[in-house]
């Protein structure tokens, strides 16, 4: 039986997530966020709402003023039952440029217009009232349930890497981004690269004095997109994912139009599939691009003494998890069975972009991405979310959990 809202309800749900949007977590940075501590207010709220549905908080900080939360009933969940986790995130990305009042919820054309509607706390605010109402129904699974709000995943998902590594740990878990109501099982995993070369600055009227650094940086941009480093990258498929992809997204370099620039910056973004792990990319890059600038004829003799690392360096390097949940896990297809009958869903989906499921998978979560909305609108100037999509995802996540009530979701 699929659980629809009454008007009591989907005007409940609006209103927590009218109240949720008008609190300012924009996480901009993690230097600025140490300082500002963006997600304190609205964690403060989040907790106080969790307590009157008859939860237990613990917060756990990632750091001063950071909280992640975690909250359950003590009295629900059958002893040496399985345990699954709703999360979704407490922050936000800035709202510089935005054509819509960030923090006042508009209402327009059957759509609420505002900072975090669709990112993400449309999603926190549709796993919070399906879990209240099928509390207040009495129908909760046998399963363990926990909702957890984690922090600064708009700065890479420190928040769930941070929980992650206090030791906390469900069996299953389903992660609040806007999927449109549909289940995500597999995303790819980020690897961040910055690359700086190196030359000899001289004045531009004798440029064969000076070794240029940004004529070296063509060489590196000819290398990223180029067939042998191109081949290498999407040499591995993934069914959902398809192929790993790298990209030049910045470049920056010189110092003045008649300075033969000494220094030359590019930030190259990859997103890797599953099966290609980040420091073995990495590794092939470094190796492969030096092979490449020595056949263009350039080798690290020719700077001189420019750089003891020659004439490029990798000067950042980071790297994020992906997501690989079997479509057989019993979330995945649990879920998976109720988004069908919702909308059609014929089976799994694969995204690019990336979420607090990485952490989690990697700590052994079988985890899932849903919620409402299109990713499209996110991190937009006028981000907002469908009405109908809210409420669906609410009504999907009660589903399931009425649909189990008094048995296990993650068994049998």
């Amino acid at each position: 039986m699929i659980q629809s809202l009454s008007e009591a309800d989907k005007k409940d749900l609006l209103d927590l997530l009218t109240r949720l949007v008008a609190i300012e977590s924009v996480n901009r940075d993690p230097q600025t966020s140490r300082r500002t501590r963006p997600e304190e207010r609205i964690a403060a709220f989040v907790t106080e709402h969790l307590r009157s549905m008859g939860m237990v908080v613990e917060a756990r900080e990632m750091e001063p003023g950071r909280p992640n939360l975690i909250a359950h009933w003590p009295d629900q969940g059958a002893a040496g039952a399985p345990s699954l986790m709703l999360n979704a995130h407490l922050d936000t990305v800035p709202v510089d440029g935005m054509t819509v009042n960030p923090f006042n919820v508009t209402i327009r054309d059957g759509r609420a217009y505002g900072r975090g509607t669709c990112d993400t706390k449309g999603s926190m605010a549709a796993f919070l009232t399906a879990l209240a109402i099928a509390r207040r129904e009495g129908a909760l699974p046998s399963d363990k349930l926990y909702f957890v709000a984690t922090v600064a995943e708009e700065t890479c998902c420190q928040g769930a890497a941070a929980l992650m590594a206090s030791g906390f740990r469900t069996d299953a878990a389903i992660v609040g981004e806007a999927t449109g109501c549909r289940v995500v099982t597999s995303h790819k995993g980020p690897l961040w690269l910055t690359i700086e070369t190196h030359g000899r600055a001289c004045h531009a009227s004798m440029p064969h004095l000076g070794v240029n650094a940004i004529e070296i940086m063509s060489r590196v941009v000819q290398f990223v997109h180029g067939p042998a480093w191109q081949g290498r990258i999407k040499r591995s498929s993934h069914p959902l994912l398809g192929e790993s992809t790298m990209s030049v997204t910045t470049i920056e370099g010189g110092a003045k139009i008649n300075i033969i620039p000494d220094t030359c910056r590019i930030q190259i973004d990859g997103r890797l599939v599953p099966s290609e792990p980040a420091n073995q990319v990495a590794a092939d890059f470094r190796r492969m691009l030096a092979e490449h600038l020595a056949q263009s004829g350039l080798q690290p003799s020719a700077a001189g003494d420019i750089n003891k690392s020659g004439l490029f360096s990798i000067v950042r390097e980071e790297a994020y998890p992906p997501l690989d949940c079997s479509p057989d896990a019993p979330v995945a297809r649990r879920l998976g069975e109720i988004c069908r009958e919702f909308n059609g869903q014929p089976g799994p989906l694969g995204v690019n972009y990336f979420a607090d499921t990485g952490p989690f998978n990697q700590a052994g979560i079988d985890a899932v991405l849903f919620g409402p909305g299109d990713i499209a609108q996110a991190h937009t100037v006028d981000e907002y979310i469908e009405l109908e999509q809210l409420y669906q995802a609410a009504e999907i996540i009660l589903t399931l959990l009425t649909r189990h009530a008094g048995r296990s979701i993650l068994r049998g």
